[in-house]
């Protein structure tokens, strides 16, 4: 689906959306490299995942969308927020365009089939991770490691929350879902590899 066939009232709003949150992202992590659009016509679902490569003094690479907020679920409830999803500079070996793919692949997944934004949330491990990963579960969660000002974006009258997605390990995934967040914070806190490198053991 082009934006141009979504009603006059949905394009402006993308727009206003998107120039609000845009304008968030760049002023943390610079100039967007990469855009990949994902659209449902029948619901007016159009999803903009961009990519911010990693900046030499941090090495992060970045995955966001812009208009997640406002894709309707079948129930007819708004997702109501935004994803970030944050990867070493390497990408854990693969290539943007893999995981442009993956996360639509998620993105729609949870439009579908997930009933509320709420977090933590963990979906489980699928084989449409990339296939040099092995963290092919993933945790959906409030924001972490980046500036308190990306947490909650004002847009208009809405406080879109921009939600951390992060590649977990079954393993890790299992310790959620049997023993809580918190005993998963505290694994990442003890750990010797990153909790944004998917390749992790």
């Amino acid at each position: 689906m082009e934006v141009e066939q979504l009603s006059n009232e949905d394009r402006l709003s993308l727009d206003i959306r998107r120039t609000l949150l845009l304008g968030a992202y760049m002023a943390e992590w610079g100039m967007p490299q990469f855009r990949v659009i994902l659209s449902k016509l029948e619901r007016n679902v159009y999803v903009e995942i961009y990519y911010f490569p990693a900046k030499a003094q941090s090495g992060v690479a970045r995955f966001v969308t812009v208009g997640l907020s406002q894709a309707v679920r079948p129930s007819g409830d708004r997702v109501a927020a935004e994803w970030m999803l944050a990867l070493q500079s390497d990408l854990g070996g693969e290539h943007v365009e893999r995981i442009n793919t993956y996360l639509a692949d998620i993105i729609s997944h949870h439009i579908e089939n997930i009933p509320n934004s709420s977090i933590p949330r963990v979906m489980p491990p699928s084989n449409i991770a990339p296939a040099g990963w092995n963290a092919t579960a993933l945790l959906i969660d409030e924001l972490r490691g980046e500036n308190e000002s990306l947490e909650q974006i004002h847009v208009g009258q809405e406080m879109i929350p921009l939600l951390w997605v992060v590649p977990i390990t079954p393993y890790e995934a299992d310790l959620i879902l049997n023993q809580g967040i918190d005993h998963f914070d505290a694994l990442v806190e003890s750990s010797s590899f990153s909790i944004i490198d998917p390749s992790r053991p």
